[in-house]
């Protein structure tokens, strides 16, 4: 059964990583909570899936032009030095504190996203309130003279 769960998640994960969505961001939890992983096992198989995931991923978008070659460096240097010193926090840490920063971590982002979502909807129908304004304002044929 754990077998089976494990396949069905990286299954899962690959169609995340392979859209460019983070699986691990699904992954993690569900090894912790359906494959019974221990939080930091599960960090560590997330980022061995990662790896491969990540490259065939990079090949498709690049091949299809969708990287900003330009922009690697603003973004590589600094993710990549966070993630060196949040690496050895992580290995120093209990995973009962891991798995409760990664969940508050994750009700966070889903409540920033759901905001977010709902300005963005929020947005669209003013403006189309505004426009069923001026439209009815605006008359339908110019008066004859």
């Amino acid at each position: 059964m754990k077998t089976f769960a494990l396949i069905a998640i990286g299954v899962v994960g690959g169609i995340l990583g392979g859209m460019g969505l983070g699986g691990g961001t699904l992954l993690i939890p569900l090894m912790t909570l359906f494959a019974g992983v221990p939080q930091k096992t599960a960090a560590a198989i997330n980022l061995i899936g990662f790896v491969p995931m990540a490259a065939i991923a990079l090949i498709s978008h690049a091949k299809n032009g969708l990287l900003q070659k330009d922009r690697i460096t603003e973004f590589a240097i600094p993710a990549a030095a966070v993630c060196a010193v949040f690496s050895l926090i992580a290995i120093g840490s209990d995973d009962r504190m891991l798995s409760r920063g990664f969940g508050i971590f994750l009700a966070v982002l889903g409540a920033a996203m759901m905001i977010f979502d709902a300005l963005a909807m929020l947005k669209d129908k003013l403006r189309l309130a505004v426009l069923a304004i001026i439209r009815r304002d605006l008359p339908y044929s110019m008066p004859q003279k």
